[in-house]
């Protein structure tokens, strides 16, 4: 199985850890920042991805189910809810990574994800881990001809 995953890849975490909320359940995450990047070994900075509509829409970006076969019904990724899930949770019955990010919703994404670190307190909001990633999503969004 592939363990080098890119910004933007959606990945299906047979266990996905909630740090909001200590639960562990099998989810959908979105990679936001890999290991190679923090002194976190094996573990991937990802966002949540719910199918349940947030009851505040302004962290999230909608995913149509219509552009991502992964998902069964229209999903949300959760910018307000960022975890980092080890590269072991991942479900490995399964073709990893189960989608990727559309150039259109890659760059709304990083919109809402850059505002995010600014304006949520959370420990990705660190100087350097906010740093890394905004430097990483823009390598990203040039790599695939956004600006």
């Amino acid at each position: 199985m592939n363990l080098a995953f890119s910004i933007g890849d959606i990945l299906y975490f047979k266990t996905y850890c909630f740090t909001d909320k200590g639960t562990n359940a099998p989810h959908f995450g979105l990679v936001l920042l890999g290991d190679g990047l923090t002194k976190f070994k094996n573990s991937i900075l990802c966002c949540v991805i719910t199918s349940k509509e947030p009851n505040v829409k302004k962290w999230c970006l909608i995913l149509k189910c219509d552009s991502y076969k992964c998902f069964k019904v229209d999903s949300y990724a959760c910018f307000d809810r960022k975890d980092l899930q080890s590269v072991g949770d991942l479900d490995r019955g399964r073709q990893q990574p189960q989608g990727h990010l559309n150039r259109g919703d890659l760059k709304r994404a990083f919109k809402i994800l850059k505002n995010s670190l600014f304006n949520i307190n959370d420990w990705a909001s660190k100087p350097f881990l906010k740093g890394a990633i905004i430097r990483e999503w823009k390598k990203a969004l040039g790599s695939t001809g956004i600006r």
